[in-house]
Protein backbone atom coordinates (compact mmCIF):
# COMPACT_ATOMS: atom_id res chain seq x y z
CA UNK A 1 0.00 0.00 0.00
CA UNK A 2 2.96 2.42 0.71
CA UNK A 3 4.36 2.24 -2.58
CA UNK A 4 1.24 2.82 -4.42
CA UNK A 5 0.99 5.77 -1.94
CA UNK A 6 4.48 7.19 -3.09
CA UNK A 7 3.72 6.17 -6.54
CA UNK A 8 1.30 7.98 -7.01
CA UNK A 9 3.04 10.97 -5.13
CA UNK A 10 5.78 10.25 -8.02
CA UNK A 11 3.65 9.98 -11.23
CA UNK A 12 1.85 13.48 -10.05
CA UNK A 13 5.42 14.81 -9.27
CA UNK A 14 6.46 13.73 -12.99
CA UNK A 15 3.86 15.53 -14.46
CA UNK A 16 4.26 18.39 -12.94
CA UNK A 17 7.78 18.54 -14.28
CA UNK A 18 7.10 19.67 -17.64
CA UNK A 19 9.71 22.20 -18.86
CA UNK A 20 8.79 25.25 -21.17
CA UNK A 21 11.00 27.16 -23.51
CA UNK A 22 10.55 30.66 -24.37
CA UNK A 23 9.35 31.68 -28.49
CA UNK A 24 10.58 34.44 -30.01
CA UNK A 25 8.53 37.45 -30.32
CA UNK A 26 5.32 37.88 -33.06
CA UNK A 27 4.96 40.12 -35.28
CA UNK A 28 2.30 42.51 -35.01
CA UNK A 29 -0.28 40.59 -37.88
CA UNK A 30 -0.59 38.36 -34.67
CA UNK A 31 -1.21 41.21 -31.80
CA UNK A 32 -5.01 40.13 -31.96
CA UNK A 33 -4.45 36.35 -31.80
CA UNK A 34 -2.32 36.67 -29.03
CA UNK A 35 -4.31 38.77 -27.30
CA UNK A 36 -7.53 36.63 -27.23
CA UNK A 37 -5.28 33.76 -26.10
CA UNK A 38 -3.72 35.47 -23.04
CA UNK A 39 -7.12 36.57 -22.14
CA UNK A 40 -7.92 32.54 -22.25
CA UNK A 41 -4.91 31.54 -20.54
CA UNK A 42 -5.57 34.57 -18.00
CA UNK A 43 -9.10 33.11 -17.22
CA UNK A 44 -7.91 29.24 -16.93
CA UNK A 45 -5.13 30.38 -14.24
CA UNK A 46 -8.31 32.44 -12.15
CA UNK A 47 -9.72 29.25 -11.51
CA UNK A 48 -7.54 29.17 -7.93
CA UNK A 49 -8.30 27.33 -4.32
CA UNK A 50 -9.21 29.74 -2.07
CA UNK A 51 -10.34 27.32 1.20
CA UNK A 52 -8.49 27.21 3.97
CA UNK A 53 -8.76 23.31 5.02
CA UNK A 54 -10.34 20.56 2.99
CA UNK A 55 -11.19 17.13 3.54
CA UNK A 56 -12.07 14.56 0.74
CA UNK A 57 -13.39 10.92 1.19
CA UNK A 58 -12.10 8.79 -1.56
CA UNK A 59 -11.69 5.27 -3.45
CA UNK A 60 -8.28 4.54 -5.17
CA UNK A 61 -8.04 2.02 -7.36
CA UNK A 62 -4.51 1.73 -8.60
CA UNK A 63 -3.72 -0.64 -11.59
CA UNK A 64 0.19 -0.62 -11.31
CA UNK A 65 2.66 -3.16 -12.49
CA UNK A 66 0.54 -5.96 -13.09
CA UNK A 67 -1.71 -5.53 -9.84
CA UNK A 68 -4.82 -3.89 -9.12
CA UNK A 69 -6.30 -3.02 -6.00
CA UNK A 70 -9.24 -0.59 -4.31
CA UNK A 71 -8.08 1.48 -1.29
CA UNK A 72 -10.37 4.10 0.91
CA UNK A 73 -8.51 7.23 1.64
CA UNK A 74 -9.47 10.23 3.38
CA UNK A 75 -7.22 13.24 2.01
CA UNK A 76 -7.25 16.16 4.26
CA UNK A 77 -5.18 19.48 2.29
CA UNK A 78 -4.17 22.46 4.17
CA UNK A 79 -4.36 25.08 1.31
CA UNK A 80 -0.34 25.98 0.46
CA UNK A 81 0.76 23.80 3.81
CA UNK A 82 0.21 20.08 4.08
CA UNK A 83 -1.64 17.05 2.52
CA UNK A 84 -1.91 14.59 4.96
CA UNK A 85 -3.11 10.75 3.42
CA UNK A 86 -4.58 8.21 5.72
CA UNK A 87 -5.43 4.75 3.85
CA UNK A 88 -7.30 1.82 4.64
CA UNK A 89 -8.91 -1.31 3.67
CA UNK A 90 -11.51 -3.30 5.48
CA UNK A 91 -11.83 -0.09 7.34
CA UNK A 92 -8.24 -0.60 9.27
CA UNK A 93 -5.84 1.72 8.74
CA UNK A 94 -2.97 0.85 6.09
CA UNK A 95 -0.73 3.90 5.26
CA UNK A 96 -0.40 6.88 6.24
CA UNK A 97 1.23 9.78 4.24
CA UNK A 98 2.57 13.82 4.80
CA UNK A 99 3.28 15.82 2.42
CA UNK A 100 4.67 19.17 2.62
CA UNK A 101 6.78 22.24 0.66
CA UNK A 102 9.83 20.23 1.98
CA UNK A 103 9.23 17.05 1.10
CA UNK A 104 6.80 13.75 2.16
CA UNK A 105 6.58 10.69 4.54
CA UNK A 106 4.97 7.79 4.12
CA UNK A 107 4.60 4.66 6.30
CA UNK A 108 2.97 1.09 5.76
CA UNK A 109 1.35 -0.57 8.90
CA UNK A 110 1.81 -4.12 7.56
CA UNK A 111 5.13 -4.00 6.31
CA UNK A 112 6.61 -2.16 9.44
CA UNK A 113 8.17 0.61 7.29
CA UNK A 114 8.54 3.63 6.24
CA UNK A 115 9.92 6.11 3.23
CA UNK A 116 10.61 9.73 3.33
CA UNK A 117 12.44 12.09 0.94
CA UNK A 118 12.60 15.64 -0.32
CA UNK A 119 11.53 17.45 -4.03
CA UNK A 120 14.97 17.84 -4.40
CA UNK A 121 15.19 14.02 -4.67
CA UNK A 122 12.13 13.93 -7.01
CA UNK A 123 13.87 16.33 -9.42
CA UNK A 124 17.20 14.17 -9.43
CA UNK A 125 14.84 11.13 -10.03
CA UNK A 126 13.25 13.08 -12.81
CA UNK A 127 16.00 14.99 -14.43
CA UNK A 128 14.13 18.41 -13.87
CA UNK A 129 15.39 21.15 -11.85
CA UNK A 130 12.37 22.52 -10.35
CA UNK A 131 9.07 20.95 -8.31
CA UNK A 132 7.14 22.13 -5.66
CA UNK A 133 4.25 21.66 -3.04
CA UNK A 134 1.63 23.75 -4.59
CA UNK A 135 1.54 22.21 -8.24
CA UNK A 136 1.06 18.92 -6.64
CA UNK A 137 -1.79 20.04 -4.61
CA UNK A 138 -3.34 21.49 -7.81
CA UNK A 139 -2.95 18.50 -10.17
CA UNK A 140 -4.67 16.74 -7.48
CA UNK A 141 -7.83 19.26 -7.20
CA UNK A 142 -8.35 19.59 -10.73
CA UNK A 143 -7.08 23.24 -10.69
CA UNK A 144 -3.83 24.48 -13.27
CA UNK A 145 -0.58 22.22 -12.40
CA UNK A 146 2.10 24.19 -14.92
CA UNK A 147 3.10 27.52 -15.55
CA UNK A 148 0.69 28.70 -18.31
CA UNK A 149 1.76 32.24 -19.65
CA UNK A 150 1.09 33.56 -22.99
CA UNK A 151 4.78 33.76 -24.12
CA UNK A 152 5.26 29.65 -24.24
CA UNK A 153 1.55 28.87 -24.69
CA UNK A 154 -1.40 29.79 -27.30
CA UNK A 155 -4.77 29.37 -26.71
CA UNK A 156 -8.16 28.84 -28.95
CA UNK A 157 -11.72 28.19 -28.82
CA UNK A 158 -13.78 25.75 -30.38
CA UNK A 159 -16.32 23.13 -30.25
CA UNK A 160 -17.82 24.42 -27.18
CA UNK A 161 -13.63 23.95 -25.39
CA UNK A 162 -10.33 25.86 -24.76
CA UNK A 163 -7.28 24.38 -25.89
CA UNK A 164 -3.74 25.44 -24.93
CA UNK A 165 -0.78 23.91 -26.20
CA UNK A 166 2.66 24.42 -26.08
CA UNK A 167 4.29 26.97 -28.69
CA UNK A 168 7.54 24.66 -28.83
CA UNK A 169 5.42 21.12 -29.83
CA UNK A 170 6.46 21.00 -33.45
CA UNK A 171 10.03 21.73 -32.20
CA UNK A 172 9.49 18.69 -29.50
CA UNK A 173 8.32 16.71 -31.74
CA UNK A 174 11.20 17.03 -34.28
CA UNK A 175 14.23 17.45 -32.09
CA UNK A 176 13.22 15.65 -29.27
CA UNK A 177 15.30 16.52 -25.61
CA UNK A 178 14.51 14.24 -22.70
CA UNK A 179 12.48 15.66 -19.98
CA UNK A 180 10.71 18.11 -22.35
CA UNK A 181 7.46 17.45 -23.33
CA UNK A 182 4.76 18.20 -25.81
CA UNK A 183 2.09 19.66 -23.88
CA UNK A 184 -1.62 19.89 -24.78
CA UNK A 185 -4.61 21.22 -22.35
CA UNK A 186 -8.15 20.95 -22.65
CA UNK A 187 -11.02 22.82 -20.53
CA UNK A 188 -14.62 23.14 -20.99
CA UNK A 189 -16.35 26.42 -21.36
CA UNK A 190 -16.02 27.36 -17.86
CA UNK A 191 -12.49 26.95 -17.92
CA UNK A 192 -12.29 23.76 -15.55
CA UNK A 193 -9.72 21.58 -16.55
CA UNK A 194 -10.76 18.25 -18.40
CA UNK A 195 -8.07 16.97 -20.00
CA UNK A 196 -3.87 17.20 -19.97
CA UNK A 197 -1.99 15.07 -22.65
CA UNK A 198 1.76 15.26 -22.06
CA UNK A 199 4.61 13.27 -24.14
CA UNK A 200 8.43 13.08 -24.15
CA UNK A 201 9.16 11.30 -27.54
CA UNK A 202 12.82 11.46 -26.31
CA UNK A 203 12.15 8.70 -23.66
CA UNK A 204 8.98 7.13 -25.21
CA UNK A 205 7.03 8.30 -22.47
CA UNK A 206 2.99 9.21 -22.53
CA UNK A 207 1.12 11.17 -19.21
CA UNK A 208 -2.58 11.46 -20.23
CA UNK A 209 -5.27 13.09 -17.02
CA UNK A 210 -8.98 13.64 -17.17
CA UNK A 211 -10.67 15.14 -14.89
CA UNK A 212 -14.60 14.86 -15.23
CA UNK A 213 -18.10 15.10 -13.10
CA UNK A 214 -16.82 18.44 -11.40
CA UNK A 215 -19.21 19.59 -8.57
CA UNK A 216 -19.80 22.79 -7.20
CA UNK A 217 -18.58 22.53 -3.15
CA UNK A 218 -18.97 25.82 -1.16
CA UNK A 219 -17.32 28.50 -2.96
CA UNK A 220 -15.16 25.99 -4.92
CA UNK A 221 -15.57 23.81 -7.74
CA UNK A 222 -13.84 20.02 -7.86
CA UNK A 223 -13.54 17.28 -10.48
CA UNK A 224 -15.34 13.60 -8.05
CA UNK A 225 -13.14 11.67 -10.92
CA UNK A 226 -9.75 11.58 -11.57
CA UNK A 227 -7.98 9.31 -13.70
CA UNK A 228 -4.10 9.46 -14.61
CA UNK A 229 -2.57 6.97 -16.97
CA UNK A 230 0.92 6.53 -17.91
CA UNK A 231 2.90 5.09 -20.80
CA UNK A 232 6.35 3.85 -21.19
CA UNK A 233 7.01 0.42 -20.86
CA UNK A 234 3.98 -0.50 -19.69
CA UNK A 235 0.53 0.97 -19.12
CA UNK A 236 0.19 2.28 -14.94
CA UNK A 237 -3.59 3.75 -14.58
CA UNK A 238 -5.01 5.18 -11.05
CA UNK A 239 -8.45 6.29 -11.11
CA UNK A 240 -9.11 8.84 -7.84
CA UNK A 241 -12.91 8.82 -7.02
CA UNK A 242 -13.87 11.58 -4.83
CA UNK A 243 -16.87 11.03 -3.12
CA UNK A 244 -17.80 14.02 -0.53
CA UNK A 245 -16.08 17.54 0.29
CA UNK A 246 -15.71 18.93 3.33
CA UNK A 247 -14.58 22.51 4.67
CA UNK A 248 -13.32 21.69 8.19
CA UNK A 249 -10.18 21.68 10.16
CA UNK A 250 -9.49 17.71 10.74
CA UNK A 251 -7.16 16.13 13.02
CA UNK A 252 -3.38 14.94 11.03
CA UNK A 253 -1.27 13.06 13.45
CA UNK A 254 1.02 11.41 12.20
CA UNK A 255 4.08 10.54 13.22
CA UNK A 256 6.51 7.63 12.27
CA UNK A 257 6.14 4.28 14.55
CA UNK A 258 8.66 2.95 16.46
CA UNK A 259 10.48 0.33 15.23
CA UNK A 260 9.73 0.82 11.70
CA UNK A 261 12.42 0.44 9.35
CA UNK A 262 13.51 3.04 6.43
CA UNK A 263 12.94 1.75 3.20
CA UNK A 264 13.92 2.96 -0.41
CA UNK A 265 11.08 2.14 -3.20
CA UNK A 266 12.50 2.01 -6.60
Amino acid sequence: MIKKLTYIFCLAVLITACKTQKVTKVDDKNVETISASTKIIQQTLSKKSSFKDLTIKSKLTANIEDLSSDINATIVVKNGQKIWVNATKFGITGARALITPTGFTAYEKLGGTYYEGDFSLANKLLKVDFIDYQKLQNLLLGKVFVDLNSNDFTASFANNQYTIVNNNNQVIQTTPQEGEYIQTYIFDNGFRLVEAHLKDPKRKMEVDLNYSNWVKAGEEEFPKNVKIIIKDKKTRQIDLEYNSFTFQETNTPFSIPAGYKKKDIK
